[in-house]
């Protein structure tokens, strides 16, 4: 089965993720064209084509009313102040308009159409959150247009314990994404038991993805999960698992042993340096591995793939070609970003989509992340202290 379209889509947001889109095909063939991103966005709703689904868009939009003038700017300026932590502000517009609680809109920082709670959630804004749910937020949220994500999944997902737990004690409807994230074998296997495995897994990816014990995968493998099936962002079943640290590591050794191939990056994201080891050199001191290893905190893999000749400004291959030291000062690691710098890192770079410097990085990051820490690194960046 296909994803589901918003009841009213947005056709400047369906090319936007065409452009993103095509920028995943580059990697893998550089011969890629735009025709290719959109054909593939337009599979992924259902629709033979991007002329079906435009002509589809086009239809939806003429059949219906028009919105209320610049309701679309309201709600994006609403989860902005969710997502920036502005309490007085989102409860007068609460008190104003309270349907704009269950709204679905623009996401204020990135793409995607969530609701209020997703981005509050996102944004680790708990007394946000809390007014939220006060407000009547619904705790299984409305997420077709956040490719399935739930406001529990995406809790769990980002490591918000105290979020998770208040969702569940309200009642929050525990799914198969969630259940496997969980580590709740149990409940994977009841649910698998009763429904099977859905065709549609959040992300448009499989369910391996969410899989978060080994028993969960053989379950899944057993039911025809594709190894190596890519989700809409490119990302294999194995990077999914690698992306969760040392403590994916026996999950991607189990996928290894049935199939699957773990890169550079991927073992970078483990802090697995006998793996890595193994590895030519040309594959371990690629861009890509030097910024796992930074993304994920591993200083001393960092130190060692720096000393022997990882490239301290080599560029992701994502959209926005960001360097490691973009990605420190995203994260408000200050120990890393002192290393990186110390290794001649630049601080003046840019990235390329953005054209955001490390230290707008960690500005914007402390804005809409509310992490304090990297308010440090911006001090530390802006002051030019090295010591």
């Amino acid at each position: 089965m296909s994803a589901s379209l918003p009841s009213r889509p947005d056709l400047n947001w369906l090319k936007n993720r065409a452009k993103d889109r095509l920028v995943e095909l580059c990697a893998i063939d550089p011969a890629a064209k735009l025709a290719d991103a959109q054909k593939d966005v337009a599979r992924h709703y259902g629709f033979p084509s991007w002329r079906a689904l435009k002509a589809h868009v086009d239809a939806a939009r003429a059949e219906v009313p028009p919105r209320t003038p610049n309701q679309e700017d309201v709600v994006r300026a609403f989860f902005e102040a969710v997502g920036t932590g502005k309490l007085d502000r989102v409860r007068a517009a609460l008190d104003h308009a309270p349907a704009l609680v269950h709204a679905v809109g623009p996401h204020p920082f990135w793409g995607g159409r969530p609701q209020a709670l997703h981005v509050a959630i996102e944004s680790d804004q708990r007394e946000m959150f809390d007014l939220l749910l006060e407000r009547g937020s619904n705790v299984d949220g409305v997420n077709d247009g956040y490719m399935g994500w739930s406001p529990l999944l995406l809790a769990v997902h980002r490591k918000r314990a105290e979020m998770r737990q208040a969702l569940l004690a309200r009642g929050a409807r525990i799914g198969l994404a969630e259940a496997l994230v969980l580590g709740d074998d149990a409940r994977v296997d009841a649910l698998l038991v009763a429904e099977g495995l859905p065709a549609n897994s959040p992300n448009d990816g499989t369910w391996l993805h969410f899989a978060r014990t080994t028993h969960a995968l053989d379950r899944l493998l057993a039911l025809g999960a594709v190894v190596d099936r890519k989700d809409f962002w490119g990302a294999s079943p194995i990077e999914a698992l690698s992306r969760t640290g040392p403590a994916g590591t026996p999950l991607v050794a189990h996928l290894v042993a049935r199939g699957a191939k773990a890169g550079a990056a991927e073992l970078a994201r483990m802090n697995d340096l006998v793996a890595l080891e193994r590895l030519d050199a040309a594959e371990r001191l690629a861009p890509e591995a030097l910024k796992a290893a930074v993304d994920f905190g591993h200083h001393e893999l960092v130190r060692r793939l720096l000393a022997q000749g990882a490239d301290v400004n080599g560029r992701g291959n994502g959209p926005a070609a960001e360097t490691p030291l973009h990605s420190a000062a995203w994260n408000g690691d200050l120990a890393m970003v002192r290393l990186l710098v110390e290794a001649g890192a630049d601080t003046r770079a840019r990235d390329r989509q953005h054209d955001g410097t490390p230290l707008d990085w960690a500005s914007t990051a402390l804005r809409i992340t509310n992490n304090a820490a990297c308010g440090t690194v911006a001090a530390f960046l802006r002051d030019g202290d090295r010591a």
